[in-house]
């Protein structure tokens, strides 16, 4: 059996141990240089936590100001499209009244065609606001998009029949067709009320800036895994300017129609998050003077 002698001092005195074979010395054989080699591992390991904490507070700040700014940002637009709607909401109101008013004061002095002007008016008000009013509602509920997308199997074209149906007062009243062009077996994967706030919008857009006696229709195409519907006018058309300010989230853009309408812009900017949320896109092709061609993709339901 092999062995050897070792020697270490413990209080200056010498102390005899042995080991066998090929086992390791203890480390207690030298305190001295292992408690060393213990005080530089520590420090190192310390100061590399420190540098680590050192980046961890780093990105930390900088998740913090970015937050702010993007809060900021929020509050700032949130701020102005309040102050917008409300503006726009007292505008119908105003007109409702009016001409209520006028009515109740001066029945008898109407003839049939003004009676039937004056509620024409208080009507299309009464529409505007509750169209305001959806909008509104549907932007609150944007806010939390992940908590209230549920994406279901939708028909688009009961989808589309349903939401022409209610809005053909307001097509009537400028004498506008509006007709659909979509296979009955055609089905996308999407959040039935966020498809209907997009149609609203897009169908209502495109009376507002439809001549009298104007044409729209609403086409529908698959395109590999998506789902392409267009809304489609021979109104007034858009410059190219004005177009690359639509769909803008910090900026609300609108202009009268055809009509003296007035509008906010909110619909477009519900379209375009609506759409994105789906993971399509949307965009418009269109010329002064040669209508209009709103397009947008939902994924197919396969």
């Amino acid at each position: 059996m092999n062995y050897k002698q070792l020697y270490f001092m413990d209080n200056s005195k010498p102390v005899n141990i042995t080991t066998y074979g090929n086992n390791n010395i203890l480390k207690k054989l030298n305190p001295i240089t292992v408690s060393a080699e213990n005080d530089i591992n520590t420090k190192n390991h310390l100061l590399f936590q420190l540098q680590e904490m050192k980046e961890i507070n780093s990105n930390l700040e900088k998740i913090v100001i970015e937050s702010n700014v993007k809060l900021d940002e929020v509050i700032s637009t949130n701020a102005k499209f309040l102050s917008i709607l409300a503006h726009d909401l007292r505008s119908p109101f105003q007109s409702i009244i009016g001409a209520l008013d006028l009515l109740q004061e001066s029945f008898d002095d109407y003839d049939i065609k003004e009676i039937e002007n004056y509620i024409n008016i208080a009507s299309n008000s009464a529409f505007t606001t509750l169209r305001l009013l959806d909008n509104l509602l549907s932007w609150t509920s944007s806010q939390n998009k992940e908590k209230n997308f549920n994406p279901v199997k939708v028909n688009l074209l009961e989808a589309i029949r349903f939401e022409i149906e209610s809005i053909h007062i307001l097509a009537n009243q400028k004498l506008i067709t509006v007709s659909s062009d979509v296979s009955p077996d055609l089905y996308v994967t999407a959040d039935l009320q966020m498809v209907k706030t997009i149609l609203r919008n897009l169908i209502g857009n495109a009376i507002k800036y439809s001549y009298l006696g104007g044409e729209i229709t609403i086409i529908a195409n698959e395109n590999h895994q998506f789902a392409e519907i267009d809304v489609v006018d021979n109104g007034v058309g858009i410059t190219q300017n004005a177009q690359r300010e639509l769909f803008q989230r910090n900026e609300l853009h609108s202009t009268k129609g055809t009509n003296n309408e007035n509008g906010t812009g909110l619909g477009l900017l519900l379209c375009k998050e609506f759409v994105d949320v789906h993971g399509g896109i949307i965009w418009i092709e269109s010329e002064p003077g040669k209508g209009s061609k709103i397009k947008f993709t939902l994924p197919r339901y396969i």
